[in-house]
């Protein structure tokens, strides 16, 4: 009994290593062809609109474009009542007081403007006054050419 054992087991053993050094594997079954399908035509259909009452309402976006005023706002109607010979005091009586008036330049007031109204319109202008003795010596308008084409 112990013999037929060995055999019994010596030829399983020989059995599975010849049959698991075969290249040749088990062929698998191909699967079932489906059959071709396609999908019909779907009729045509009216386009649905909601009514206006239940469209939903967008708001629309403005930006805000604020109106930016820098600066001395100068009248031209009083900027040609300066006359030379007015005292630094009747010069802002009438026009207000200057935007700079620089420590190392005291006899020279500047007013200038930088406006953009609405984020769109700009307006720059300067008006120089030099003065002597406290006196109005000299009204340079060079850079008021923006007020002149606006008056």
């Amino acid at each position: 009994m112990f013999i037929t054992m060995k055999r019994l087991t010596f030829i399983l053993l020989a059995t599975l290593m010849l049959t698991g050094c075969s290249n040749t594997l088990p062929k698998t079954p191909e699967p079932p062809k489906l059959p071709k399908f396609s999908m019909p035509e779907l009729p045509k259909m009216p386009k649905l609109s909601l009514p206006s009452w239940a469209k939903p309402k967008i708001p629309s976006i403005d930006i805000y474009k604020p109106t930016i005023m820098q600066g001395s706002v100068l009248d031209m109607n009083e900027v040609n009542k300066l006359q030379l010979g007015m005292s630094k005091e009747n010069v802002m009586n009438l026009i207000g007081s200057p935007s700079i008036i620089d420590p190392f330049h005291q006899y020279q007031w500047d007013y200038i403007n930088h406006s953009s109204i609405e984020g769109e319109i700009e307006i720059q202008y300067r008006l120089r006054l030099i003065f002597k003795d406290n006196l109005l010596t000299e009204i340079d308008k060079s850079g008021l050419e923006s007020l002149f084409a606006d008056n």
